[in-house]
């Protein structure tokens, strides 16, 4: 009866979560972020991959534009399915591991209501089908250690497969797996190696794509990994160590008191590890191993701080083992989980209080805006419209994917727009569709360079006089309109767009002799 209550208040709970974000995602206030826009327009080409990710996201988004239409409510619909189905995968994971059903109950709500659970539930992007997949793989290995018994190794390699055409960073996994088999023989089986085989079949799609397009994407990720960095098309090894940044950018992804508590965590893992059930065991040590490893990687090299948020289901569950039972101090969980939410909803808020000049004595630096690459769209939208844009006749293009994504989707009847590589910056996904040179020759095309303060503040001039100057070799004729103001912060202007009309392409293209396809 006690987890029947808990389970109904945690569905009831998450259903409110999730009405909450698809009427806010609803309100437009804050629009899509550049990957999002790219991604979108992935979705209106579906492929076997693309230049940087494997293809489901852009199943994702095109099965929910397919019930909403193509706004931003379609585009981030599974996301919010999809948070709400891990929410409910950590509380199983919590009974399978068992615990109590309020230990469930709590590990369910911190990754629900976490800066990363409920980003998650917001934007559409990658890792959320990947932090799913790997909390239902984790469910699987789990169920078999409570149980003390082989897990399903063909289930495990069917949930990881899936994973894998969200990203890849979910095969590690079974490294986990096979440390555990070394130390529990009874999750030892011969079907292991199949329950892999059928994993790797993840990889077939981007195979697929990848062999007619000179390998892009696997050599994009090596040079990722690896620590190359591209800069005017070539590529340079650079390993400036984010030691610091990396561990900040986890206190803001899980917040600040419930990293603090898990880190906690991981000292009673440390000093406890042979008490500790296997089960529950396992979740701590996939948090601590994924946390300390790139922690490592990043005294040498730059690592991305979302890069390890696969774990933090995991890290939700043990976190709340140890102050839900170990302790038990369940008080600092719900602390912790209220102060997260009060943290995101003031970031949530943030766009509100620059637009309205709210609160005018507190002053948050436009920089210090979250979403400050996601605002302005709407207005982008107009400022095309009035400088004359006529998507029937025109054609929209900038020097940049994430300009050449936003313009896409919020340009008037959401044509593709194309990209032009002026600065000779390393391929994208647009470069692997048809060109403006195969089919905008001749026609009048409209420029777009989008720039938040304070960068374009600095170089403003500078920006113009180097558009205008290159443009002219495209184009027979290049016409400048005035600056075009995006969103203002506190009745100041924080974001601008530049608009060209660009008249009789000649169809040339800048050259390619010093891009890097990777």
């Amino acid at each position: 009866m006690k987890q029947n209550r808990y389970f109904y208040i945690l569905c009831v709970i998450l259903i409110l979560k999730a009405v909450f974000m698809i009427a806010f995602i609803s309100t437009t206030a804050i629009g899509l972020g550049p990957d999002e826009a790219q991604y979108w327009t992935w979705s209106q080409q579906l492929d076997w991959g693309y230049y940087s990710k494997p293809p489901a996201i852009a199943w994702q988004i095109w099965a929910g534009t397919k019930i909403f239409g193509n706004t931003e409510l379609g585009v981030r619909f599974f996301a919010v399915a999809i948070s709400f189905f891990l929410s409910l995968t950590v509380y199983f994971l919590g009974l399978i591991c068992k615990t109590t059903p309020k230990t469930a109950f709590w590990a369910a709500l911190v990754i629900a209501f976490s800066p990363i659970g409920l980003l998650s539930s917001f934007l559409a992007i990658t890792d959320g089908g990947m932090v799913l997949c790997w909390a239902l793989a984790t469910l699987v290995f789990s169920k078999g250690l409570a149980e003390k018994k082989s897990p399903h190794y063909f289930i495990l390699g069917f949930i990881l497969l899936v994973g894998a055409l969200f990203k890849w960073p979910i095969y590690p996994f079974w490294v986990f797996v096979l440390i555990f088999c070394w130390f529990y023989p009874y999750l030892r089986s011969k079907t292991i190696i199949l329950g892999v085989l059928i994993s790797l079949l993840g990889l077939i799609p981007s195979v697929i794509w990848n062999a007619s397009h000179d390998w892009v994407t696997f050599r994009h990720v090596f040079a990722t990994v690896f620590g190359s960095h591209l800069g005017a098309g070539k590529a340079a090894s650079v390993h400036s160590s984010n030691f610091f940044e990396f561990l900040g950018s986890q206190f803001v992804l899980f917040s600040p008191l419930l990293f603090v508590m898990l880190l906690i965590s991981f000292v009673v893992l440390l000093r406890d590890r042979q008490r500790i059930p296997p089960a529950i065991l396992f979740s701590g040590i996939t948090a601590l191993g994924t946390i300390a490893g790139y922690a490592l990687l990043a005294l040498v090299q730059k690592i991305q701080g979302n890069w390890c948020d696969l774990i933090y289901p995991n890290a939700a569950l043990f976190v709340a083992w140890v102050f839900v039972e170990r302790f038990p101090r369940v008080i600092w969980v719900k602390i912790g989980t209220v102060l997260s939410v009060i943290l995101c909803l003031f970031s949530f808020s943030i766009p509100l209080i620059q637009s309205l000049s709210l609160f005018p004595s507190l002053q948050i630096p436009y920089k210090s805006n979250p979403f400050k690459h996601n605002l302005g769209w709407d207005n982008l939208t107009q400022a095309l419209v009035k400088v004359g844009y006529d998507p029937k006749e025109n054609f929209l293009f900038g020097d940049k994917y994430q300009t050449a994504s936003i313009l896409s989707f919020y340009g008037p009847n959401q044509k593709r727009a194309y990209f032009l590589n002026l600065h000779e910056i390393r391929l994208n996904q647009f470069s692997f569709w048809p060109s403006m040179a195969n089919e905008q020759k001749g026609k009048t095309g409209f420029f777009v360079l989008t720039e938040n303060s304070p960068h374009f503040e600095k170089d403003l001039s500078l920006h113009k006089e180097f558009y205008e100057k290159n443009l002219q070799k495209y184009f027979a004729k290049v016409e400048s309109f005035p600056i075009a103001s995006l969103f203002e912060s506190y009745g100041k202007t924080a974001k601008i767009a530049l608009i060209f009309k660009c008249v009789d392409y000649n169809g040339k293209e800048p050259s390619s002799s010093g891009i890097t396809k990777f």
